[in-house]
């Protein structure tokens, strides 16, 4: 947000300078004005002449004002998109970030301690770190996650994400009364478009959910 923060100083600061140019542009416009009303009054040819030269000139820099006020409005408003866009993917990612930990500890029972413990330690350091593949030392341990999450239907790729989804997220969410799954699931139907590949392993987190708890209500 510090970054977003800057760009709108920096706009604050530029529409500022430019109500106060405007400003002074209007007030001397409105002096001209008067001013050319005086010297056709006096039939004053040459100060009339001056006079509309200056109001002329005058105007085209109101005009060059309000183009770059337009410009101005145009990047607050890319901005406030920005910043909309920002906020409403902090709320999916707070909001589902509590669903994978609670798919998780289901997930974990379908496991040994040592083989979980060493599987989720290789799935977190391939992503965080942007791995292509895994050591040879953890194959034997992903391979055992995989055969838990082929169980349930779901697999190693959409699990993998679905973490990189809960490493994205830097939002603690601890609200009182948490969605339920229903909602949860409900809200995947509008999610945001540059979000979506992430849409497909939550459908089939819920999915698989069901399938590690057929007991448990929603």
């Amino acid at each position: 947000m510090e970054i977003e923060r800057s760009e709108l100083n920096s706009l604050k600061v530029r529409d500022f300078s430019l109500v106060v140019h405007f400003e002074s542009g209007r007030y001397e416009n409105e002096r001209l004005l008067k001013d050319c009303e005086e010297s056709l009054c006096d039939y004053n040819i040459v100060e009339s002449t001056a006079n509309f030269v200056s109001l002329k000139e005058n105007n085209k820099r109101l005009i060059d004002l309000m183009e770059t006020q337009k410009a101005i409005d145009e990047d607050l408003f890319i901005l406030a998109e920005a910043l909309l866009s920002k906020l409403e993917n902090q709320e999916v990612l707070s909001n589902y970030r509590d669903w994978i930990s609670y798919f998780n500890k289901f997930l974990r029972a379908e496991l040994d301690a040592n083989t979980w413990f060493k599987a989720q330690r290789a799935v977190y350091n391939k992503i965080a770190n942007k791995l292509v593949n895994y050591a040879e030392s953890e194959k034997e341990y992903i391979l055992e996650l995989e055969k838990a999450l082929k169980n349930i239907k779901m697999t190693l790729y959409q699990y993998e994400v679905l973490i990189l989804l809960k490493l994205k997220s830097n939002i603690e969410f601890h609200g009182d009364v948490r969605q339920t799954k229903t909602q949860a699931q409900d809200k995947l139907d509008s999610f945001p478009k540059d979000m979506q590949i992430f849409k497909n392993p939550l459908q089939q987190l819920f999915s698989s959910l069901d399938a590690l708890m057929p007991y448990q209500q929603n």
